[in-house]
């Protein structure tokens, strides 16, 4: 059974939602990654194309730069080289100055440095060990889910399934009218056994009333879902086996990560004047 542990229990402030994707769309590479020496590839009308551009264009392009081949670095060099072509041009019609394009710029800069700012925060957070396995037990070992083994009779309309649950509850046999009169067939040939599942494994609303019931209690009411309507009855529940801590530790060291961007968020809010017009 998957178990996620990326779930976290705190408030999700949209600024850290949006700072997340910045980390990504805005910094590719971060500036405090160690770029190779500025070594100088080519000059465009006495401007340096450079080797740390090319670094920062390969990781853009989903290039690996330690592993860059000829061919790829020949081709980022003459994309920087247009590039700075077009920028030339572009300075020369201060078209760098009109409003929509300085203010993207501006926004832009603002959010690298900002990315980039919250990223060297993130890195001084110091998630031990004993944090994660305290995690590990509550959230994780403290809340592994259920899996339920039950029957049901699957048919056609409410009025034959209340029907039914009134046979059941007079005495007759779950497993024998399962056989008779479930639309199922595959489970119906069993008796209406349908094993062991989780609460993911079936529709909602079915989910939703297993959930309710105790060992050997049969449903009260009849569920209806797009299949038709159920007959339920839970023969027994187990709890899951949670993931060893050491599958899941980075990803809980995420979520700590994440909890405490959450509190420095909080905290420069609560210092801070703001005033929403």
């Amino acid at each position: 059974m998957k178990l996620s542990v990326l779930k976290s229990t705190t408030r999700k402030h949209f600024y850290t939602i949006a700072f997340s994707g910045l980390l990504i769309s805005s910094s590719t590479l971060m500036a405090g990654d160690e770029l190779v020496d500025d070594k100088v590839l080519a000059t465009v009308n006495g401007q340096n194309v450079t080797e740390s551009q090319l670094e920062i264009a390969a990781a853009q392009s989903k290039v690996n730069f330690k592993e860059i081949t000829p061919v790829q670095k020949k081709l980022l060099t003459e994309a920087l080289i247009n590039r700075q072509l077009v920028l030339d041009e572009a300075i020369k019609a201060n078209y760098d100055k009109t409003p929509d394009i300085a203010a993207r710029i501006k926004a832009l800069t603002e959010s690298y440095i900002a990315a980039n700012y919250l990223a060297t925060i993130a890195k001084e957070f110091n998630i031990d060990d004993s944090a994660m396995k305290a995690y590990y037990d509550t959230s994780v070992v403290g809340n592994s889910p259920k899996e339920y083994k039950a029957r049901h009779i699957l048919v056609k309309t409410e009025e034959e399934a209340k029907a039914l649950i009134k046979k059941i509850e007079g005495g007759a046999d779950f497993s024998k009218l399962a056989k008779e009169q479930s639309t199922d067939v595959g489970s119906g040939s069993r008796g209406g056994d349908l094993g062991w599942f989780s609460e993911q494994d079936m529709v909602a609303p079915f989910s939703k009333m297993v959930a309710t019931l105790k060992k050997g209690e049969l449903s009260k009411t009849a569920v209806n879902s797009q299949f038709g309507w159920h007959v339920i009855i839970l023969d027994d529940t187990r709890a899951t086996a949670p993931p060893e801590f050491d599958a899941v530790k980075q990803n809980i060291e995420k979520v700590l990560i994440k909890e405490k961007l959450n509190q420095y968020l909080d905290d420069l809010n609560a210092q801070a004047t703001i005033l929403l017009k």
